[in-house]
């Protein structure tokens, strides 16, 4: 996960393209929580704004949504 600096000032997270594409790939239907950082499963695709199961914000997103998005470095 790579930092950075949204338009408003907040800290979020993006995801390696690696991990992205991993997850795309694989099974377990991972999604990537943009406010810490944590991987989460049992996410659609297209997921956005889902609850993060670590840290609480409605910041998880589907592999392919972010890939959508631009949100992978």
């Amino acid at each position: 996960m790579k930092a950075y600096r949204t338009v408003s000032g907040a800290t979020q997270y993006k995801p390696a393209l690696e991990d992205v594409e991993a997850a795309i790939h694989g099974d377990e239907m991972t999604g990537f929580c943009l406010a810490c950082g944590a991987e989460q499963g049992s996410v659609e695709p297209d997921a956005r704004k889902y609850n993060c199961e670590s840290c609480g914000e409605p910041k998880v997103y589907g592999a392919e949504q972010l890939l959508l998005m631009g949100l992978v470095h």
